[in-house]
């Protein structure tokens, strides 16, 4: 399994990666837009040239510093509790390290176990457990 860095020219692969999770089917005008898109930040995890995983963030540039905000972390489920998401998330960490930003953080739920272990696992760190509240504004 190879960690891959998504960028411009990855655009097949981002279309494969999105169609795996569930979430879109991307064209091809699509995918390279958003693969132009700087704050789009994306990994997939290869095998025999099809992905098996998908991680997806935004870089948030903030006065005091950048963060990423990790908005997607999937693995098919063949894939599943053999490293390969804390694989993405260590190529994330390490991005981050690279390119000097702050931090990187995501949102879930404590009903989902899955994602609490590999957070965990990745090295996450629940800072205030109990003041973290999430406002929807959607209409």
């Amino acid at each position: 399994m190879h960690v891959h860095l998504l960028g411009p020219g990855d655009e097949e692969l981002l279309i494969r990666a999105v169609r795996m999770i569930g979430e879109a089917e991307l064209s091809a005008l699509q995918a390279q837009n958003h693969l132009d898109d700087q704050a789009l930040v994306a990994v997939a995890a290869v095998e025999h040239g099809e992905p098996v995983g998908f991680v997806y963030g935004y870089v948030l540039r903030r006065f005091e510093h950048t963060d990423v905000l990790i908005y997607s972390v999937d693995v098919a489920e063949a894939y599943r509790r053999r490293g390969v998401g804390r694989a993405m998330m260590e190529r994330l960490h390490a991005l981050k390290d690279q390119r000097g930003w702050a931090g990187m953080w995501v949102l879930t739920n404590r009903s989902n176990p899955a994602a609490m272990r590999l957070y965990e696992s990745a090295g996450g760190i629940i800072p205030l457990p109990d003041d973290v509240v999430m406002f929807d504004f959607y209409d």
